[in-house]
């Protein structure tokens, strides 16, 4: 008998992909017509057909491609390319319910991911003494900071709309439903998908501030806010499997933001509105903590009839009746007998008293004043929990609302009464021209006294970290500390250089040295406990050298910080400023963890989430479970040297030093790319930067000061054209060359057996190997096509192609595979699926920008209809890459 195929981990996900596909067709002929479903029918098919062949007939299916799209009024541009980025919306969501139904399918099947904090639990007990795990806690810190830009490419309404899908998607799959019921949500689906088509996805105006700090506020109080209580239940429980005994886990995950305090760049974020967005945080955290109180009020409904309570909290009951007899009647009315329900109901009253303050204090500023009735801190609201808390542990309360507690404090040590901690951030150069100044005064001035009043208004979580964009040395570090003074901060400050250009990198280490070694900021990094944070820039290091130059000068750079940092007696935080896409450092947060140089976490790791990527790994909360769950464990397996199965401290060292050699070749290619005379040309050309610079994505512009230069524009806007093109220059460009310099000096054998050793190199290899992947250098041609100088478009052109071919061919021999991705991958299996379906808003784009530059060469006005064509196939490429910038 035939031995049975195991099943197919993508079948249902091809389902649930035809199943939209077909709703959507259904949508189509229903909205638009028959004639115009026919006609995006023909379109994919010639698409479809042009993948599948090769040779002639694979130019053949180009020709008729891009003669199709050729034809196309701007109206019909408009609506194919919003016809296939509403599927790739949909693929997208079936994508991640995908990850969703998977991850619970392993659970039900008793399976344990290899990295998550079940897994660190066995890893732990065979390894790790107790005491030492316990340590390692203590002094944990996981910080993840959202950030605004790159912002969504798509509205807040959209993404709402995605949500509605995705929940549908999981009832459908998870309910079981009975055949009515089935109907029912597909009609649901229906309506969903109908109402997206009638939606207008492109903003007509670039979002505010505030539109900005909403919707990070929703990733905060609708996902993060909830989940955070089952993450730590998970670590303690993690503890408990491997020792034995109850661990309490001290509060080491927490959130940050950017968004409405980062002023590098962006004149619509002020002081102001970063003192009004930390009220705005505080108002938001209150209000979630009197819903979590009310309905533990609800649920506390225990009777001394029936159980004792403490005398701790009879006592503390009788101290709030004794310190406020004018509300005691109000407030403890229908709570005879009900010991718990009368504490919470004192608690939500204090809780409210707070947030009005809050609320006064942000609307009337000067009336801020000392709270007669309320909490004065969040430690005070944890006092009164905790008095609940061990009544209930010494009463009965295990299975009778003490979990529920110990939740709500969990949320309150987290989250306290800022929601997030805001990091102010402004250009070094503000600072260094405040400092100057006696008395100080100017930008970086009155952004350090904003930092000084939120800590005054709210808590002082509600802000600390004050971070120098483009520092240059420690000069800026000594300059800030003045501000700091002058606006009264001493130790309630952290002081954040943010380095980001490849010399930056380099001189890094000397520079915290001399910080270190300066007998003022030395007592000032006393003053606040030995601990310092160090942030580095994985963009506008990649924009400035490449891929691998840039990715092992930040290696370097924390290898040397760190030693720099025990030689001084100093904590080290090391703050990584990952962007999205590859070219920016994105990736998946464990395995950048894992390729962390050996002894640099100690258990303290801090990682910017950006905005592009939230609602991929945040808008589903079992997603976002999953990956705080991985974040965490694999902080703490990579704090522990006892876990480490990487290459000796000698064999370490030779392979620093054979990738030295690659790094430079690689850097001396790209840098011959990007400095060549007329590159700016070749890039405003061949890619829509121009049209990505008029996109409403985000508050801040996409150059730093408004000069048309390379060097003046952000590193978000740089990427995202690229990926537009599908040349993906920031993700890989360099490696061909470089990696062949280290095949050819070092031999295959030794390379291969660096990348198993090496996690650094092996997680370099897998994300140049996925920009390769994605990165087509057919449809490169495209928009190389567009260049007006054909001498320029093709030796530019040649120069990217030649070395992505070097690249593809030296990658695939180190990993021994005749293709980039393994076959059956996550990643291999969705890009074949969307290629077919990202070609034709390619050629759409390529035609389109074709017939406006033809506009603009004529002198002639350009169509409002045709920047609008335009913008949707930005938006349709960027969701069908599943990445902006």
């Amino acid at each position: 008998m035939a031995a049975r195929s195991p099943a197919d981990p993508f079948a249902p996900l091809r389902r649930d992909v035809d199943m939209l596909g077909r709703a959507l067709g259904e949508t189509l002929v229903e909205q638009a017509g028959l004639p115009f479903f026919e006609l995006e029918e023909s379109i994919r098919a010639l698409a479809k057909r042009r993948r599948a062949t090769t040779g002639a007939e694979r130019a053949r299916a180009t020709d008729e491609l891009r003669e199709v799209v050729r034809s196309l009024d701007v109206p019909e541009a408009e609506r194919i390319s919003r016809a296939f980025a509403h599927y790739f919306q949909l693929v997208n969501l079936a994508e991640q319910h995908h990850r969703v139904r998977r991850g619970r399918d392993h659970d039900r099947a008793g399976e344990v991911d290899p990295g998550s904090l079940t897994a660190l639990s066995h890893v732990l007990a065979e390894h790790v003494p107790g005491e030492e795990a316990e340590a390692l806690l203590a002094r944990a810190s996981i910080e993840l900071v959202l950030t605004a830009h790159p912002t969504e490419a798509q509205r807040r309404t959209v993404l709402d709309k995605h949500r509605s899908i995705a929940e549908l998607l999981d009832r459908l799959d998870r309910g079981r439903p009975s055949p009515s019921e089935e109907r029912a949500l597909r009609r649901r689906l229906r309506e969903e998908i109908t109402l997206l088509w009638q939606t207008d996805e492109i903003r007509h105006e670039r979002p505010r501030v505030g539109d900005e700090v909403k919707n990070a506020l929703f990733y905060l109080e609708e996902i993060l806010h909830p989940i955070v209580p089952r993450i730590y239940a998970r670590l303690e429980e993690t503890m408990t499997v491997a020792y034995g005994a109850h661990v309490v886990v001290p509060p080491l995950l927490r959130f940050g933001s950017w968004v409405g305090a980062d002023m590098d760049g962006n004149p619509n974020v002020t002081p102001d509105v970063a003192i009004d967005t930390a009220m705005a945080h505080a108002a938001r955290a209150l209000a979630l903590h009197i819903a979590q109180v009310l309905a533990l009020g609800g649920a506390l409904s225990q009777s001394t009839r029936r159980v004792a309570v403490s005398d701790e909290l009879l006592a503390a009951l009788a101290r709030e009746r004794a310190a406020h007899p004018e509300r005691a009647d109000a407030v403890e009315a229908r709570t005879q007998d009900e010991p718990y329900r009368r504490m919470l109901r004192w608690i939500e009253a204090k809780l409210e008293a707070t947030r009005e303050a809050f609320v006064a204090a942000r609307a009337y500023p000067e009336r801020s004043g000392a709270l007669l009735f309320g909490y004065v801190s969040p430690d005070a609201l944890l006092a009164d929990l905790r008095v609940i808390q061990r009544s209930l542990a010494a009463h009965a309360g295990e299975h009778a609302g003490l979990g529920r507690v110990r939740d709500v404090a969990r949320q309150v040590e987290v989250f306290g009464f800022h929601l997030a901690k805001l990091d102010v951030r402004v250009p070094a150069a503000w600072v260094r021209d405040s400092a100057s100044q006696d008395p100080p005064d100017g930008p970086g001035m009155r952004a350090m006294r904003a930092l000084a009043t939120m800590q005054q208004r709210v808590t002082r979580q509600s802000a600390e970290s004050f971070i120098l964009s483009m520092t240059r040395g420690h000069e800026d570090l000594l300059a800030t500390l003045k501000l700091a003074r002058a606006a009264g901060l001493a130790a309630s400050v952290s002081i954040v250089p943010l380095f980001e250009t490849l010399d930056d990198l380099e001189r890094c280490p000397r520079e915290m040295d001399a910080a270190f070694a300066d007998a003022e900021y030395a007592r000032y990094v006393a003053l606040r406990g030995q601990r310092q944070e160090v942030m580095l820039g994985y963009s506008d290091s990649n924009k400035d050298a490449g891929i691998i130059a840039s990715s092992f000068a930040l290696y370097r750079a924390q290898r040397a910080l760190a030693e720099v940092a025990r030689r001084h007696g100093v904590a080290l935080t090391m703050f990584h400023g990952r962007g999205g896409s590859i070219g920016r450092g994105g990736g998946p947060s464990r395995r950048a963890i894992e390729s962390l140089p050996p002894g640099t976490l100690e258990g303290r790791f801090k990682l910017t989430e950006q905005g592009e990527v939230l609602g991929w790994k945040y808008l589903l909360p079992a997603i976002a479970e999953r990956n705080l769950d991985l974040t965490t464990s694999g902080v703490l397996h990579a704090s522990l040297p006892e876990l480490s199965s990487g290459p000796s401290d000698a064999e370490l060292a030779d392979y620093e030093g054979a990738f030295t050699r690659a790094a430079e070749e690689s850097l001396a290619a790209y840098r011959a790319l990007v400095r060549a005379p007329r590159f700016a040309e070749y890039f405003a050309q061949s890619t829509p930067i121009e049209e990505i610079g008029a996109l409403p994505l985000g508050s801040r512009p996409a150059r730093r000061t408004g000069a048309a230069s390379i060097d003046d524009l952000r590193a978000i806007p740089w990427v995202f054209a690229w990926n537009q093109s599908r040349q993906m220059v920031p993700g890989w460009f360099g490696a061909g060359r470089g990696l062949r310099a280290l095949l050819r000096e070092r031999g295959l054998a030794y390379v291969r057996r660096m990348r198993e050793r090496w996690p650094f190199f092996a997680s370099t290899l897998d994300a140049i190997a996925a920009a390769l992947a994605i990165a087509d250098m057919r449809i490169a041609a495209e928009y190389a096509g567009l260049v007006e100088d054909r001498t320029l478009a093709r030796t530019t052109y040649c120069t990217i192609a030649l070395d992505h071919g070097r690249a593809v061919r030296a990658v695939c021999a180190i990993l021994d595979r005749p293709d980039l991705l393994a076959r059956q991958s996550t990643l291999s299996r969705s890009i074949e699926l969307r290629n077919p379906y990202v070609d034709p808003m390619t050629f759409a784009q390529v035609d389109l920008l074709r017939r406006k530059r033809a506009l603009v060469r004529a002198g002639q006005h350009v169509p409002h209809s045709l920047e609008r064509a335009l913008l949707l196939t930005i938006n349709g490429v960027a969701a069908g890459l599943r990445n902006t910038g």
